[in-house]
């Protein structure tokens, strides 16, 4: 869609989809498949089976082969059935989404070097963000992802990553902003992947009234005291919503789909974020995370994207390093 004159951008962006054949993995497709440009974007099913024997690596060399060839036959069949049923509905989503089939690949291997692991290698292999279901139980009794997503949150930094839980509903967007450089790559991450896909964005900063000095007198002084602190701390961070804004809109966003949004908290921001993402039915979150932290700020405020992973569901959390 192009309003005012917006043009798209001709640079296709790559996301791996981490796949284990769960519902869970399916909403992840089905959710991605809704936020990011069809016509941009080409989609990577990767699937990492652990069920493989190290014997079948060399197993033309290795005498042990023969009396494991049952196990791995089994599980070569097991993992294509599964694999080949999740294949085809996530095919469907894709394409009923508009992606071409060129768009979208399945690349499926056994763990070389634990589930993890692979999958963070893999993710060096040119992609633009990693998405992953915030639980899964396949059918692959042996793929439980688990804790695999906080696992990837806490791990990858070079790419923003996405937790997908439960069903959540894409096009409305809450970025957790602040001043760091981590927020505002949680902007640029929007930007590059969703900007031209016509999402509503709300940008929330939170204001801590627990750190307003404390005043003497009146109620009515004190009142005045607390609308002046708050207008003063506005007008102190306009510049970073401004600047969060044009990024946004040299992205491709419609500055009418835009809106800054400030809310008050007392000593619990990652309480309040999560407030506003469920009163406001939000269906995706972006947060930053700090890797060099204080111990104060980390006890008083909280890691913003273990908290929130672990409390919401039907939405999807953007993490952004």
């Amino acid at each position: 869609m192009n309003h005012g004159g917006r043009v798209k951008s001709a640079i296709r962006k790559r996301i791996l989809v981490t796949v284990d054949g769960s519902d869970q993995a399916l909403e992840a497709v089905r959710y991605i498949s809704q936020i990011v440009p069809a016509d941009q974007t080409d989609i990577v099913l990767f699937n990492v089976g652990t069920g493989f024997p190290e014997v079948f690596w060399d197993m033309n060399n290795n005498p042990l082969y023969q009396s494991k060839k049952t196990g791995v036959m089994g599980w070569l069949a097991e993992n294509q059935l599964v694999m080949g049923e999740f294949k085809e509905k996530a095919l469907k989503v894709l394409t009923s989404a508009g992606f071409s089939r060129d768009a979208v690949s399945v690349k499926t291997q056994a763990s070389k070097i634990g589930v993890l692991k692979d999958i963070i290698q893999e993710s060096y292999q040119g992609y633009s963000a990693i998405v992953v279901g915030r639980t899964g139980v396949s059918r692959l009794k042996y793929l439980i992802f688990g804790s695999m997503a906080q696992k990837l949150a806490e791990k990858v930094k070079h790419i923003p990553i996405v937790i997908v839980g439960g069903k959540p509903r894409p096009g409305k967007i809450l970025i957790a902003l602040d001043d760091s450089i981590e927020a505002m790559r949680g902007v640029n991450s929007v930007g590059a992947l969703a900007g031209t896909s016509d999402p509503e964005i709300i940008l929330c900063h939170c204001l801590d009234q627990s750190e307003m000095p404390q005043t003497g007198g009146k109620v009515h002084h004190a009142a005045q005291g607390e609308l002046d602190w708050v207008q003063y701390h506005k007008n102190r961070f306009k510049p970073v919503m401004d600047e969060a804004c044009q990024r946004l809109t040299g992205a491709g966003v419609d500055p009418r789909r835009i809106s800054g949004d400030f809310v008050l908290c007392r000593g619990n921001i990652i309480r309040k974020i999560i407030e506003v993402g469920l009163t406001g039915d939000f269906g995706t979150m972006v947060v930053g995370r700090r890797d060099a932290i204080s111990f104060a700020h980390e006890h008083f405020r909280g890691r913003f994207s273990e908290k929130i992973i672990s409390t919401l569901d039907n939405m999807a959390v953007w993490v952004a390093s």
